[in-house]
């Protein structure tokens, strides 16, 4: 008797579980991402707070040899060397020109090659700030430049922003910092 009550309170607590997901698709809310919005020179970057590690004071990084003009270079951190880029130097196509003194490295997790280079450090113009999305928040604006780095243009509000593709962002700083870089822009 006392298994029978035990399998029915497995049986419920699972169809239960069931129910609260089947009510939760049904109702058209999706879930709440935590994303931070990052001020790049010319961008705004929407990321999830998943990938980021930390935010630091922008210092000099070391310049890498035969790096594009958006690689600046690697500075120390926890021990570790982490690549840094303009962003908006990289998918413009221009140099990086003077970095105020209130300038920000956003150090992120990367996604590719984790042994080689764990760490990507994103140029900033100032802190980022934190908040909560719903898909049905975002409104996707386009990108007829097709630009290298973009996974989408988007508008959060009446703030335009841009979804990183952090895969392809890692290839390219992977390539920048240890090898021959096939392509860093598209005409």
């Amino acid at each position: 008797m006392v298994a029978n009550s035990e399998s029915s309170i497995a049986k419920s607590k699972n169809f239960d579980r069931k129910v609260k997901k089947k009510v939760l698709r049904r109702s058209g809310e999706g879930p709440v991402i935590h994303c931070m919005l990052a001020p790049t020179r010319q961008h705004h970057l929407l990321l999830p707070t998943g990938v980021m590690a930390e935010v630091i004071d922008y210092r000099q990084p070391t310049p890498m040899d035969a790096a594009p003009p958006w690689m600046l270079g690697q500075i120390e951190w926890n021990q570790r060397q982490v690549p840094v880029f303009s962003f908006s130097s990289l998918i413009n196509a221009e140099d990086v020109g003077d970095i105020p003194a209130k300038s920000k490295v956003l150090i992120i997790k990367s996604l590719g090659d984790r042994a080689r280079v764990p760490y990507l450090g994103i140029l900033l113009s100032e802190l980022p700030r934190l908040l909560n999305v719903k898909e049905s928040d975002l409104d996707e604006t386009g990108d007829e430049k097709k630009s290298l780095g973009v996974y989408r243009r988007i508008k959060l509000g009446d703030q335009p922003a841009i979804v990183p593709d952090l895969d392809r962002l890692t290839h390219l700083v992977n390539h920048a910092a240890f090898g021959a870089l096939p392509i860093t822009q598209l005409n």
